[in-house]
């Protein structure tokens, strides 16, 4: 437990606890009855500063977090959403895990090299 909480700044640690008791809060006050998306918006919001300091592990959460909208998006008939998460999020964060997880920093698994942008890449972008 001291090893997560030296892994994250004080910041962070507020900024995801205010963001995860105002999603319950928000939970309990409106809705008190589909658990699953209780269950998403916590996993997205996790994934969220997970991926924030190129922690693979915020990847991985967003593809768990990708087929939980998804699933609900389809349960409301939100179509759109629905492709929008399975068909771009999703795929784009295996992508992403797949490179984080083949360019680690310094052979620390849970960080991610960040590479420099040169000149030719510009360009071509």
């Amino acid at each position: 437990m001291n090893k997560i909480i030296r892994y994250f700044s004080k910041t962070e640690i507020v900024l995801w606890s205010v963001s995860v008791i105002s999603i319950i809060i928000s939970f309990f006050v409106f809705d008190r009855e589909n658990y699953l998306t209780l269950s998403a918006s916590i996993i997205g919001v996790t994934s969220l500063i997970l991926s924030a300091k190129g922690n693979p592990w915020g990847q991985l959460l967003m593809v768990i977090f990708s087929l939980l909208y998804g699933l609900i998006s389809f349960n409301f008939s939100y179509y759109g959403e629905m492709f929008t998460y399975l068909g771009m999020t999703m795929p784009m964060a295996v992508f992403a895990l797949i490179s984080w997880l083949e360019n680690p920093y310094n052979g620390n698994r849970s960080e991610v090299k960040v590479n420099s942008i040169h000149n030719r890449e510009i360009i071509l972008t």
